[in-house]
């Protein structure tokens, strides 16, 4: 609701969750982790209203619904069995905070994120994508990438932002290359003053130097030889480019790999078990191939 002259009358914060009124309404103002550049991320649902509900509807929204009261020069008194204690000009009200996304919040800034987490469940899979930018502005990725109805692009991203290794290794021992493929598919083509545009980087190689950085050699080294088995151009340079990040930490097995990926494709497990430099046959399709063979191997 729109208010003319909007002046608060009272602030009181409640178990980390920050509480204002005006002459007709009672919001609530979840204060957000602060961010790089010192900004605090803010989410304001205004709880009550003299004006009115919100649009009222039979399904469920993300965002709580504005209940109707008679408001005159309310005042925040405290936090009572699940509810705001509110007093006015004509008595006591107690507004319920049931919503789960309230709930959520609310545990969140007591510093309670595990039973907050009982109540992620409340909220349906179809606004598991906004409730995880709504978790990640409270800090608290690692609940946001827990959410099962997030894409796997989100996922990757959460996990790529906030170092949750553990969560990343396990989400490509779920979905493969192929998944992580997908993100790149998905992004369409576009096309700038000169036309049509592709990607430059992979989400193959960006999860793969990150995983490096990790110390998880070993789940890259399988990326490479899952990229080069599957034998398609793209795949192929992303296992080259894989294995020139490999050559910093395990040379041997990435040197290995290199010449079957500037070469014809060979059978990658077969060229790992062998102890003697294999003999291939060095193909020009793709322009590192050269550079690869004269200054790397």
């Amino acid at each position: 609701p729109m208010e003319l002259n909007v002046v608060v009358t009272s602030l009181k914060f409640v178990y980390g969750v920050l509480y204002c009124t005006t002459k007709t309404t009672v919001q609530c103002i979840f204060l957000g982790d602060i961010a790089r550049d010192g900004i605090c991320h803010l989410d304001t649902f205004i709880l009550a209203s003299a004006s009115g509900p919100s649009l009222p509807s039979r399904s469920f929204s993300l965002t709580p619904p504005t209940i109707a009261m008679t408001l005159n020069h309310p005042t925040i008194l405290g936090y009572q069995s699940g509810s705001l204690l509110v007093s006015t000009n004509i008595g006591v009200y107690a507004i319920r905070l049931d919503h789960p996304l309230l709930r959520i919040g609310c545990l969140i800034a007591a510093g309670l994120p595990s039973r907050a987490q009982r109540w992620l469940g409340s909220i349906p899979y179809q606004y598991h994508e906004a409730l995880a930018a709504f978790l990640e502005r409270r800090g608290h990725a690692i609940l946001a990438a827990s959410l099962p109805g997030l894409s796997l692009e989100t996922l990757v991203d959460l996990c790529l932002r906030y170092g949750l290794t553990e969560r990343l290794v396990e989400l490509i021992s779920l979905y493969g290359l192929r998944g992580l493929r997908q993100i790149d598919l998905g992004r369409g083509v576009s096309v700038g003053i000169l036309g049509p545009e592709e990607h430059d980087h992979s989400v193959v190689v960006c999860v793969g130097a990150y995983l490096l950085s990790e110390g998880q050699s070993e789940m890259v080294k399988n990326m490479a030889i899952e990229c080069l088995e599957t034998g398609d151009p793209a795949s192929t340079k992303e296992a080259l480019l894989l294995s020139s990040l490999l050559l910093a930490i395990d040379p041997v097995p990435a040197k290995q790999m290199l010449r079957t990926s500037v070469g014809e494709k060979r059978e990658t497990h077969d060229i790992m078990l062998q102890a003697e430099e294999p003999e291939f046959v060095f193909s020009n399709n793709y322009p590192m191939d050269s550079l690869v063979r004269d200054h790397i191997l």
